[in-house]
């Protein structure tokens, strides 16, 4: 297989034909981890947007201008791919530090994808879960309304990411079971969504961008999950030298 991937708008692909993180968490047609593409004029720039951080705090991405971003689309009360992404990001986020890169020259940047239902408080809780100090200076988890995010990861990132009730992802998987094309993630404990119980679950790409200091998306892996760290540490260092 080419190590090289395809960027698509993903608004429009059938729910579970795209490699998507809930709750529950199933996934489809998944491309080969670590794939990702390093290439000046491939996907242009990362949008621009002002907006809340995990501890409340206005933020923009002109803060983060002359800074490489490793953005990332996580919902809090997810139990399969957004607690392994997170765990990747820590790993990398330790490098950097011994790197003495974190913060300075490059940004860990993640949206939430449920604007609607959760904000700084569960974003601030998720992190706490799976060991990121929401006080952490680089570690930017950002949410505002529901307008906003769209704007930003669908619209600006291409990200794919969708509200659906428990209720219609059960028929969903068991379809996909029926089919044989149903694989299921492992399951990771979340102590916020077992408080929280919601009844909803957010699919969405498990996807991870690299944005060039110039704002140029310079990078993209398609499972962030279980993409090497190598590798995404790697793609931030040719976007730091790569002008």
């Amino acid at each position: 297989m080419s190590t090289r991937i395809v960027r698509t708008l993903l608004v429009a692909v059938p729910l579970l034909l795209v490699a998507a993180a809930g709750a529950l968490g199933y996934v489809a047609a998944q491309a080969k981890p670590g794939n990702y593409v390093a290439a000046k004029e491939q996907y242009g720039n990362a949008p621009s947007w002002t907006l809340t951080d995990q501890n409340g705090k206005t933020v923009s991405s002109a803060d983060f201008a002359g800074k490489v971003q490793v953005v990332a689309y996580l919902f809090p009360y997810c139990t399969t791919f957004c607690p392994a992404e997170t765990h990747v990001l820590s790993a990398l986020e330790a490098d950097l530090k011994d790197a003495g890169l974190a913060g300075k020259r490059v940004q860990l940047v993640a949206f939430n994808v449920d604007p609607e239902n959760t904000g700084p408080s569960e974003m601030r809780g998720f992190l706490q879960e799976y060991g990121v100090s929401p006080a952490d200076p680089s570690w930017s988890y950002l949410t505002g309304t529901p307008t906003q995010i769209k704007q930003v990861v669908n619209d600006g990132y291409h990200v794919y990411y969708e509200r659906i009730s428990l209720a219609d992802e059960a028929k969903q998987v068991a379809k996909e079971k029926q089919r044989g094309t149903y694989i299921a993630a492992a399951v990771v404990p979340n102590s916020l969504q077992a408080a929280a119980k919601p009844t909803y679950d957010i699919v969405h790409n498990q996807q991870i961008d690299v944005v060039a200091p110039d704002g140029r998306i310079a990078a993209v892996f398609s499972e962030g999950s279980v993409v090497s760290e190598t590798d995404l540490y790697q793609a931030v260092q040719h976007a730091i030298t790569d002008r």
